[in-house]
């Protein structure tokens, strides 16, 4: 009869397809070693580290150089016929500290991370963003996004459903610039908790006009604002379009002449946003062109007064 005190806590069961830690055993991971857990999608991930010196095959041990070279991969694998992918969502882990990158595509259904760290606790990409064709389903998540030039940061044309930004910061150029996001007719937007900075210097100078521009006519419903810093000339930009399902919410938004929000189309539900505005005159169209019947718990503050209700409170009647 065996004694069970001398087998090993740590085997592979027979066949060798798994690999089982028994009562009292455990796995140790060295220092630059790694224990590597699947997506849980079963779908693929790859690995970016922007400042690696040549690029690799995509593995965290031998990452790829760029983004882009990532977004080509995670096209390629959630396209093919073979794998039926098209319901799963591949991901992308970005490492880099300030490195220059312009994308023009984006990965179809698929999260952008950023895991790595810069002057923040996640990566920035230097550089201007124009998405060419639509692709859907994807999302940016703890990523930077430093400007340069005067242009615009991101710009997506229509037919990129789906496209998030979470906990992400979007920094002016020291020239300042036209937009941070220009999102045309994209339904089902998603952007949530992330800052509109400016650079260190002048504010007037070092600012984004509008920090998010949702325009287009076609296609823009359903689309939520919500839990965002945000900081420029004005505010948040909707066009005259059809966006039922449309919120804004919980925004701080701080603007130095321009209005907090502009909802052109009067159908998006502005709640709780917190307005500062350094207009003269306390007035809601200081602050806001939208319906104000679809407005509620808003504040505002200007030089004429703190804390104001956006519209102006009023005792309800039966």
């Amino acid at each position: 009869m065996s004694d069970q005190t001398y087998q090993p806590k740590v085997y592979k069961k027979n066949g060798g397809n798994m690999l089982v830690v028994a009562s009292g055993g455990s796995i140790l991971a060295e220092p630059g070693g790694s224990i590597m857990g699947g997506n849980p999608t079963g779908a693929a991930d790859y690995f970016v580290d922007l400042n690696v010196s040549a690029t690799g095959e995509g593995s965290m041990q031998d990452p790829f150089a760029t983004i882009a070279e990532a977004i080509t991969a995670s096209n390629t694998s959630i396209g093919l016929t073979a794998n039926r992918w098209w319901a799963r969502r591949n991901r992308i882990f970005v490492m880099g500290d300030g490195i220059e990158e312009d994308l023009t595509v984006l990965p179809e259904k698929c999260d952008i991370i950023g895991c790595g760290s810069d002057l923040y606790p996640f990566p920035r990409v230097i550089g201007v963003h124009t998405i060419a064709a639509a692709k859907v389903g994807c999302r940016f998540i703890n990523m930077g996004f430093q400007a340069t030039g005067t242009d615009h940061v991101l710009t997506a044309v229509a037919g990129c459903h789906g496209l998030s930004f979470f906990g992400c910061v979007f920094t002016a150029a020291t020239a300042g610039n036209t937009l941070a996001l220009e999102l045309t007719d994209c339904a089902h937007v998603r952007i949530r908790g992330n800052k509109f900075l400016t650079p260190a210097g002048a504010i007037t100078t070092s600012i984004f006009a509008l920090p998010i521009s949702i325009a287009g006519t076609a296609s823009i419903h359903d689309f939520e604002i919500s839990d965002n810093f945000i900081f420029g000339t004005a505010g948040i930009k909707v066009a005259n379009g059809t966006t039922q399902g449309s919120v804004i919410a919980r925004n701080i938004i701080r603007v130095t002449t321009g209005l907090n929000i502009e909802d052109l189309s009067d159908d998006v539900v502005c709640v709780d946003n917190r307005f500062i505005n350094a207009d003269a005159a306390l007035a809601v169209a200081s602050f806001c062109d939208w319906n104000a019947l679809l407005a509620v718990g808003n504040l505002g503050t200007s030089d004429q007064a703190s804390s104001a209700a956006v519209p102006i409170a009023v005792v309800c009647t039966t």
